[in-house]
């Protein structure tokens, strides 16, 4: 469970029960903290599969568009990955797609209501640049009871 409470004007203290985070929403917006959110989760997903390949120099970058009217609802997110390792490149791309279509819940979240776009560039070569997976498939979509939960925000 995460608990978020409101500190003064626009601070917020945030824990997940082990660690505490201020989050200042003045510096970093709470739509920054779910975008960070998706990239560290996709990019945590590559390290960990590219350590027996010596991954290093691991980054994303992340670039998004969002509807102009409310709800201002994510249409599109371009993951650009950016890393070393002694894997082939086939292999490289291998773990950005299972991170991307597989194994990242956050993106996964995503996938039916954004176009997801990624390019590659390992060891210096760009080996994917802005291929897209399967996304925006609504029939994907799981149907849920009311269960009081929601968002105004």
């Amino acid at each position: 469970m995460i608990k978020i409470k409101h500190i003064d004007g626009k601070k917020y203290e945030a824990t997940n029960g082990k660690e505490i985070i201020v989050i200042d929403t003045e510096k970093y917006s709470p739509v920054e903290y779910f975008i960070t959110g998706l990239g560290n989760c996709s990019l945590y997903d590559v390290v960990e599969m590219g350590k027996k390949h010596n991954i290093k120099n691991a980054k994303i970058d992340i670039e998004y568009k969002r509807r102009e009217t409310f709800p201002k609802i994510f249409t599109e997110f371009h993951f650009i990955y950016t890393f070393e390792s002694n894997a082939d490149n086939i292999t490289a791309k291998r773990w950005v797609l299972s991170s991307l279509e597989t194994y990242c819940s956050t993106i996964n979240t995503v996938r039916n209501t954004s176009k997801i776009y990624y390019t590659i560039i390992h060891n210096n070569d760009t080996i994917a640049y802005k291929e897209t997976i399967l996304s925006g498939n609504s029939s994907n979509v799981e149907e849920f009871e009311d269960d009081d939960f929601g968002c105004v925000a």
